[in-house]
């Protein structure tokens, strides 16, 4: 009745596996993309609370370097370069240090301070950092 069903025994069993194949590659191919996406993400927002850190940090430098009532700033001062460390939701995890250069180099004439903040945000084992500088006269 079927006088060619001996030639195609297991011709489905081929296209099945395959399929299986051809299958398993793209789901492996679609987690990869999802999982390089997810860490693209998480350091997209670990960058942007990094730099947040260090702006925030050249803004709570600024009062040490010019405080109110005062009349002349010729020097940085010394607890200026001191690590700040945040305890707010939004920047928990994350450090800054502020250093702060007089120019010119002679404490008596100084007229233009430069300011330079790094931060650095740690989440799990996402690591970011961002550096900011500032140039202020008084």
């Amino acid at each position: 009745m079927y006088p060619e069903q001996n030639k195609q025994r297991g011709s489905a069993l081929v296209i099945a596996v395959f399929i299986i194949v051809v299958m398993l590659a793209l789901v492996l191919g679609l987690s990869r993309l999802l999982t390089s996406s997810s860490e693209t993400i998480v350091y997209e927002v670990q960058g942007s609370r990094a730099l947040f850190a260090a702006q925030s940090g050249l803004e709570i430098a600024l009062p040490k370097l010019f405080p109110l009532g005062s009349t002349k700033v010729t020097t940085c001062p010394a607890n200026i370069s001191d690590p700040i460390s945040f305890s707010d939701t939004a920047l928990n995890g994350c450090k800054v240090v502020v250093m702060c250069e007089a120019f010119p180099e002679e404490p008596e004439v100084a007229e233009v301070f430069r300011l330079s903040s790094r931060s650095e945000c740690i989440a799990n084992e996402f690591t970011t950092s961002r550096s900011v500088q500032i140039e202020v006269r008084r």
